[in-house]
């Protein structure tokens, strides 16, 4: 359905603006002498401009979370923002943060599965799923984490944007759920306006927590959007929502050992670049599939 220009404004400027003077008020990155850190200021943020996004978007909210799906979307934030904050407040080691955090993970994936058991799922198949989205779960976040603490600045920001907008395009063009599409679009405009500040001032750092949040909040909408889409995916759409999950390992190009020893630009470009022309090519090939559609669905009505 179309949203109008006053929940598009609520739901994406807002929150990209809220966060941006957080970030400015918090960093405060036109001094370059500062040492603070304020990195947990991220999480409750980007949680907090989800919670605003969903509820110009989405048409429900209620209790408990399990009552609907849509609801875990929003109460999803909730614990993901408080995790980010403890972990840029006490910085605790590897393991506890990603223990912590598969455990909060595989319960809302749970949750989210639950209607789909047995009518469109088995409980044997659900189990599997679970495991096998956890492990992607797991690696996005290890990977975005890898990224914000190897590139500083506004390498973090710009991957998650891009993915948010391939995200943006498959939910609301390729499986058609338009509400997800444009929650995912308010993570787009959240990264850009992180990214310019990191632009301005590269001592900002999106490790333990603004990774970590937008990258498993954008990873919820596609589980959801997978799951319960009302169309029918072809193999086609099944091979891009694939490679959209692996997109990110393509950051790692720039630890190989041809880059080790390049120039930190060189290193940065290796990392990001080869991740911009996969989503790019998903984004493409996804509007070309919905425009084909479309067309076709029009020579069907003249008829």
């Amino acid at each position: 359905m179309p949203y109008t220009p006053k929940e598009m404004l609520a739901g994406i400027v807002l929150p990209a603006v809220l966060l941006g003077v957080a970030i400015l008020l918090a960093w405060r990155p036109w001094n370059h002498r500062a040492a603070n850190d304020a990195r947990w200021i991220f999480a409750p943020m980007v949680g907090a401009g989800f919670c605003i996004a969903y509820s110009n978007f989405e048409l429900k909210l209620g209790w408990p979370p399990n009552a609907n799906v849509l609801f875990l979307l929003f109460y999803f934030a909730i614990p993901l923002a408080l995790c980010g904050l403890l972990d840029a407040l006490f910085q605790p080691p590897l393991w506890l943060r990603a223990v912590l955090l598969l455990l909060i993970w595989r319960m809302f994936v749970r949750l989210l599965l639950l209607p789909q058991i047995p009518r469109g799922i088995s409980e044997t198949g659900a189990e599997l799923w679970i495991d096998a989205i956890g492990l992607v779960a797991l690696i996005w976040w290890l990977t975005f984490e890898h990224l914000a603490d190897r590139s500083p600045g506004a390498a973090t920001p710009l991957v998650l944007a891009a993915m948010s907008v391939a995200s943006a395009v498959v939910l609301a063009m390729g499986w058609h759920i338009q509400a997800s599409g444009v929650m995912a679009g308010s993570l787009v405009a959240m990264s850009v306006a992180a990214m310019v500040l990191a632009m301005w001032n590269s001592r900002i750092s999106f490790s333990r927590g603004f990774a970590q949040t937008t990258g498993l909040l954008l990873l919820l909408l596609l589980v959801h959007g997978y799951f319960y889409t009302d169309d029918t995916l072809t193999d086609h759409q099944q091979v891009w929502a694939a490679l959209l999950l692996v997109s990110p390992l393509l950051a790692f190009t720039g630890d190989l050992p041809i880059f080790r020893s390049r120039h930190r630009a060189v290193r940065l470009a290796a990392r990001v670049i080869p991740v911009l022309i996969l989503l790019a090519i998903i984004c493409g090939e996804t509007i070309h599939d919905y425009l084909q559609a479309d067309q076709a669905h029009a020579a069907m009505h003249d008829e």
